[in-house]
């Protein structure tokens, strides 16, 4: 709410002519300052001073994460890839290309020493290996102004969605959902253009990525209606013919301070705004009360739900959306009372996974939070309504 507030309040005098977006703006990361070496073992250095530069492909149309743009790697992956090149003290070398298609091909190649930005997937482990996360985000779902709130992607399912080509997330929704209707497309910008011109019903895609197109077009047309569980680590994919590399930048990220972290963030996910110059002082007024009315109006009408919202997040286990320890312990020890109280018995039941660590090790993490999704769906479809069922641990429920 104090975000909404300062936002309305900003706005107000922007429109009012009391504030100009250069009082706004940021100031840019400040790279040239010195950085202290990172401790780096001797035959991480050695590799290093052999390297002399680093080769790296990117996706070149992904704002606001990263972009090609005359020739120049520009966006938030960007400015981190210039502090990582100062932390590691070696140059690093954009490779260009026309899409990100092409980016991965030229990393099958060999060309590409390093990806700036990049979801691991059992694919892109066959040539790359994976930094720990830098950036993370959420996906959402983009439909139409018409549509309602989507709860559950399994709901839509048999709905054309839009995901871009290439991208790691057609790939990983594919494992999770085998019945998803997908089509890809070239760009998230044409994505958006045939949901607008209902040749799709939805298009899916990061939450940073789609508000930045928001931003610019289809005010009023398109809208976020959906949000999936999963947040999504993004790291560095380094080739995995050289396996020194990947510690070595894993030593870089975890030297990141929490203020270049935030100056980055700051910079390339603050709205920007074009103002005009000809504004009335009758439509700079209306803004104004719109602006005030529609303050009150949100918090009245989005106070409850809040309420509700949170209180179903602190009862509810985050990767199965069943109930969680905490909401557990309340109904046993409720329902303990009101069997000692009348005397009636309850049942409590364990399921505890068999060769669960195996799932992990061999399949994947991603494979293991599938399995633990499915065996909750299960159970929800077969107790009563006056049952619960919960996750109790890591893998028993």
């Amino acid at each position: 709410m104090r975000c909404l507030i300062q936002y309305i309040a900003t706005s107000i005098l922007l429109c009012l002519g009391l504030l100009s977006m250069p009082e706004l703006a940021l100031a840019d990361v400040r790279l040239e300052k010195k950085f202290p070496a990172l401790e780096l073992t001797p035959e991480e250095r050695q590799y290093l001073n052999k390297k002399s530069q680093l080769t790296m492909c990117v996706d070149p149309d992904w704002m606001p994460y990263e972009k090609i743009e005359n020739g120049q790697h520009v966006g938030m992956s960007a400015d981190f890839m210039r502090l990582f090149a100062k932390k590691i003290n070696i140059p690093i070398v954009l490779v260009p290309s026309r899409s990100w298609g092409e980016s991965l091909a030229l990393g099958r190649q060999r060309q590409c020493d390093i990806f700036s930005l990049i979801l691991a997937t059992p694919k892109r482990q066959q040539f790359l290996d994976f930094s720990e996360p830098y950036i993370g985000f959420p996906l959402v779902i983009a439909t139409g102004y018409e549509q309602i709130f989507i709860n559950d992607i399994r709901s839509i399912l048999d709905k054309k969605l839009g995901i871009q080509k290439d991208y790691a997330y057609a790939e990983l929704l594919r494992l999770q959902y085998p019945d998803i209707h997908l089509v890809e497309v070239d760009s998230l910008a044409e994505g958006l253009a045939k949901v607008t011109s209902k040749q799709l019903f939805a298009m899916i895609g990061s939450l940073p990525s789609i508000a930045y197109i928001f931003n610019k077009e289809h005010i009023g047309e398109l809208k976020i209606t959906g949000k999936l569980d999963h947040l999504w680590q993004l790291g560095v994919g380094v080739r995995n013919d050289e396996p020194l590399l990947v510690g070595i930048f894993n030593k870089a990220i975890a030297s990141i301070q929490n203020t270049e972290r935030q100056a980055i963030n700051n910079r390339w996910m603050t709205t920007r705004y074009e103002l005009g110059t000809d504004y009335t002082v009758l439509i700079k007024v209306v803004i104004v009360f719109a602006l005030v009315l529609a303050l009150f109006l949100y918090h009245h009408f989005q106070l409850r739900k809040y309420n509700r919202l949170l209180k179903h997040l602190s009862v509810t286990d985050k990767l199965t959306n069943i109930s969680n320890r905490t909401d557990l312990d309340e109904k046993v020890e409720r329902n303990l009372y009101s069997a000692e109280r009348y005397q009636h018995p309850f049942s409590l039941i364990l399921l505890d996974m068999d060769h669960f660590k195996s799932v992990n090790d061999i399949q994947g993490h991603l494979v293991g939070d599938y399995v633990l999704q499915t065996i909750a769906t299960l159970l929800k479809e077969h107790i009563r309504v006056v049952d619960t069922v919960g996750r109790w641990g890591a893998r028993s429920f």
